[in-house]
This record gives structure tokens, C-alpha cells and sequence, in this order.
């Protein structure tokens, strides 16, 4: 009973923030569909998509094996390698954002390619940020499953990569599935290191929250609240999409 009371008392707060806004909001200012009308807008969404799902690419290319390493070794090597990849989620965005900015004004790095106000220093920044939470999934994943799947695999006449996918890979390929989905949400809302080393030019560079500070700035309110409702939605509809695909097949093999 003390258990249920305070998750709904965490509940009720969760909600309170976003219902108890409704009041204070003059509702025939904010249409949300209007952003649909917004060329700006419609620019920060693609773009946003283009650079999470790029990044989210490459989170999984690095992640999972990474993850699978770290399960299978466990020494002081692999303990300081897992250390120093916690900390894109516990240094500030904004630190990353100046870290990113000052390594890739060196002159080598200049040289070899312009990363600052391009597409492509967006998707490094969001690489950087969102690789922990792909890396963890895949690790928590990787050590549930023994490793003796893989050993019966290879006697069977399998080879050590086609047993890790016939075993080990299949049975964690929900953990695996959810570090990616989170990597995914955690690019698109990245903010702060974006706008420094992307520099959220208009039509460019910018993606979703970028254009929502934007407004806000230049005191477009109605704007900004119509577009955040709008992501806070379609979020919401993600999440409970997810979480349906993911309840529907648990019982079902993979």
C-alpha cells in the first residue's frame, strides 16, 4: 500500500505539470496544426530525424559490441573502459558542446573536414551523447545470457560469430532494442552541445528543441507552446506504440 501510494503521488505530479498548464494557455492564440505550416519548423523535424537516426546507426554499430565485450571480460581494463563511458551522461550537454567545439577547431581536424555549423557535427555531438545509453542496454542484455548458448552453438558446427547471433544475440534483442530506442528519443531532444557545434542556423542546422528556443526567444510564444505540445504528443503515441509492440510479442519467440 505505501508502495502504490507513492507512485501515484509521483504520478499525480507528472501529470500536474502538464494539465495544470491548460488553464493558463489562451487556446485560440496556439493551434498546433499551424506549425504544420511552418517551413522552419518542417525543416528542424527532418533534420532532427536525419541526424538521431544517423546517430542511432552508429550507437548500434559501436554499442552492441562494445556492450557484448564488457559482458564477457570482466577485469580492471574493462572497469575503466566502462567508467570513461558513462561520462557523456553525467557531464552537462552544454561541457560537451565546448569540448566538441574545442577539438574540432584543432587545426589537424580542420584540415581533414569542417565539423562546426554542419550536419555532420550535429550527428558526432549526438553520436557522443546518446552511445552510453545503447552501450548499457546492450551490456545489461549481454550478461543475462550464458555464454554456454554460444559454446553448444559452436559444437553444433556453427561458427563464433553465427552462434552469437543464433543465441545470444536473438535472446537479448529487446534489451538491445530499448538502448536503441532510447539513444533515438535522447538524439532528437539534444539541445544544448547541438546548438553550440551545429550552431542551430535556420533551415540548416536546427532541429526541434533549437527551433523551440528560437521562438521563444524572439517572444513567438504561441509558437513555441503549439510545437511542444505537438512533440509531447506525438511522444506520447511513441511510447504507448512501443510499449504495445514490445507487451505483444514478450510471449512470442524471436
Amino acid at each position: 500500500r505505501n508502495t502504490a501510494l507513492f507512485i501515484s503521488l509521483l504520478l499525480f505530479c507528472f501529470i500536474a505539470i502538464i494539465v495544470f498548464l491548460v488553464p493558463f494557455l489562451e487556446f485560440s492564440k496556439i493551434n498546433i496544426f499551424s506549425v504544420f505550416k511552418d517551413k522552419f519548423f518542417l525543416d528542424s523535424v527532418v533534420f532532427g530525424i536525419k541526424t538521431s537516426t544517423i546517430a542511432t546507426l552508429l550507437s548500434g554499430f559501436f554499442g552492441i559490441p562494445a556492450g557484448f565485450f564488457l559482458s564477457r571480460n570482466k577485469n580492471v581494463f574493462t572497469e575503466i573502459m566502462d567508467t570513461f563511458f558513462d561520462i557523456p551522461v553525467v557531464v552537462p550537454p552544454l561541457i560537451v558542446g565546448v569540448l566538441f567545439l574545442n577539438f574540432f577547431n584543432m587545426p589537424a581536424i580542420k584540415k581533414f573536414y569542417l565539423f562546426v555549423f554542419t550536419f555532420e557535427g550535429a550527428v558526432a555531438v549526438q553520436f557522443f551523447i546518446s552511445f552510453p545509453f545503447t552501450l548499457k542496454a546492450s551490456k545489461s542484455a549481454f550478461e543475462l545470457i550464458p555464454s554456454i548458448y554460444e559454446d553448444i552453438a559452436m559444437t553444433l558446427g556453427a561458427n563464433s560469430v553465427k552462434s552469437f547471433f543464433d543465441t545470444t544475440f536473438r535472446l537479448s534483442l529487446r534489451g538491445v532494442s530499448s538502448g536503441l530506442i532510447l539513444s533515438w528519443i535522447r538524439s532528437f531532444g539534444e539541445f544544448g552541445a547541438t546548438l553550440l557545434v551545429a550552431g542551430g542556423i535556420c533551415g540548416k542546422t536546427e532541429n526541434v528543441p533549437i527551433n523551440i528556443y528560437t521562438a521563444i526567444s524572439e517572444g513567438n510564444y504561441e509558437k513555441a507552446i503549439g510545437a511542444s505540445m505537438l512533440v509531447v504528443l506525438f511522444l506520447i503515441f511513441l511510447i504507448i506504440f512501443l510499449k504495445i509492440f514490445f507487451k505483444r510479442n514478450q510471449k512470442q519467440p524471436i
